[in-house]
């Protein structure tokens, strides 16, 4: 052996084998310890691919001075490569995807989309690739807010709203200059459905319109503001008219239509109560009253109006029907007596009859004995017995509400000189 050992050659050939042996424990155990892939790099590799769903894009740009457009807020990345590393990688996701815009000016541009932070050896497919992007300059304007009231025909009967503000008044907007050229209003809503009182809304969200109407994407500050709500409820007291259609049954009279409630409170916009002068109420059928007694009927309400203290109304109505009133021993007047002649009714004897009287007792009860005339007129009869017929007045201003009814139609009177 020790003569084996003196030969160089064969000394050569042992410092070799000790070189390769000491490279590959080496190399393992850099691999056990570094990279966890054992003899796998060396002596049979394991790959793998992961596509990572969205990864934020990172924008390199002084955006105090300037507004991008068309950088997406995230990516789909796909890593290839050794097991280990695409798996430790996308478990930390601590690497960065980004477009690099330094040293572009304003206007469109077409970037890559960039990464740092993964190992070269792997290989890396970012979706998209590429991407077309804007750059304009950035403009900041304040703007006054405008607070839209929804659903005001849902707010409780007889409210309306008065006043409506915000705090703050005005807000910020920052965007690039030709989206803050464009804007037209700034809005928030607040809804007033089932409001009966005043009220305040905290954190109501602001949005910035153009002028068609759409919504802009832009930095508002601050993004809510908070809302008062006044509400009042105007209010008149106006009478009530009642009205009336048709006219009553034949033989009965209206005597009184009155009204137990005479005036309403009626509760409508201020400028609408202003012109408002009474309140109707639907039509009463004259048609159907066949005695007095008492009558609901509603009240004729506006649009306009939102809410009435009562919605309809008791009509008392007082009617009346034909009677008949007897008025006994009216004296018989004789018109035309002939002078140094006697005259003598001999039917009816004693001169005076019974009258009836037809008519509505409001009538009737104004009629006195002495408003009732009954008078016979002589024109030339000579001596003996004749019979005349019997006439009857009234006062003009009742003749034609009342009808006359005579016992007897004709008298028979004696003359004698």
């Amino acid at each position: 052996m020790n003569k084996w050992l003196d030969k160089p050659w064969m000394i050569r050939i042992v410092s070799l084998l000790l070189a390769v042996l000491l490279f590959v424990v080496v190399a393992f155990d850099e691999n056990v310890y570094d990279d966890n892939d054992g003899f796998d790099s060396y002596f049979g590799t394991t790959n793998e691919t992961q596509t990572l769903e969205d990864i934020p894009v990172r924008i390199i740009l002084d955006e105090e001075e300037y507004v991008v457009g068309g950088v997406p807020e995230t990516v789909k990345v796909t890593l290839q490569g050794s097991a280990s590393k695409v798996t430790s990688i996308a478990t930390r996701k601590n690497f960065d995807v980004f477009v690099d815009l330094e040293g572009l000016g304003t206007g469109t541009h077409t970037v890559p989309l960039e990464y740092s932070g993964i190992d070269e050896d792997l290989n890396v497919y970012v979706e998209p690739k590429e991407v077309e992007v804007s750059i304009e300059e950035r403009a900041t304007e304040e703007f006054s807010v405008n607070i839209d009231v929804v659903n005001k025909d849902q707010i409780e009967a007889g409210y309306e709203v008065v006043n409506v503000s915000s705090d703050p008044g005005q807000i910020v907007v920052t965007s690039s200059k030709s989206i803050v050229d464009n804007i037209a209003i700034i809005k928030g809503f607040v809804d007033v459905a089932g409001a009966s009182e005043s009220f305040s809304v905290d954190d109501v969200p602001v949005k910035v319109y153009d002028n068609q109407g759409n919504e802009l994407n832009v930095r508002i500050d601050p993004p809510t503001v908070d809302v008062e709500v006044e509400l009042a409820s105007p209010n008149k007291t106006v009478p009530i008219s009642m009205e009336t259609e048709n006219e009553l049954p034949e033989g009965i009279n209206l005597v009184s239509m009155e009204l137990e409630t005479e005036e309403v409170q009626v509760f409508a916009a201020e400028d609408y109560l202003a012109t408002l002068e009474q309140i109707s109420t639907q039509p009463i059928d004259l048609s159907k009253i066949t005695e007095s007694g008492t009558v609901e009927v509603n009240l004729n309400v506006p649009s306009e109006v939102r809410k009435v203290n009562t919605t309809t109304v008791n009509a008392n109505i007082e009617v009346e029907k034909v009677e008949e009133q007897v008025i006994e021993d009216v004296p018989i007047e004789i018109e035309g007596e002939p002078e140094d002649t006697e005259v003598a009714f001999t039917n009816p004897a004693s001169g005076t009859m019974n009258v009836t009287l037809s008519g509505y007792p409001s009538v009737l009860s104004e009629i006195t004995p002495s408003d009732l005339r009954l008078f016979v007129t002589m024109e030339g009869q000579e001596e003996g017995e004749f019979t005349l017929p019997i006439r009857a007045e009234l006062p003009d201003d009742i003749a034609d509400d009342a009808e006359i009814e005579l016992a007897i139609n004709e008298a028979t009177l004696t003359t004698e000189p």
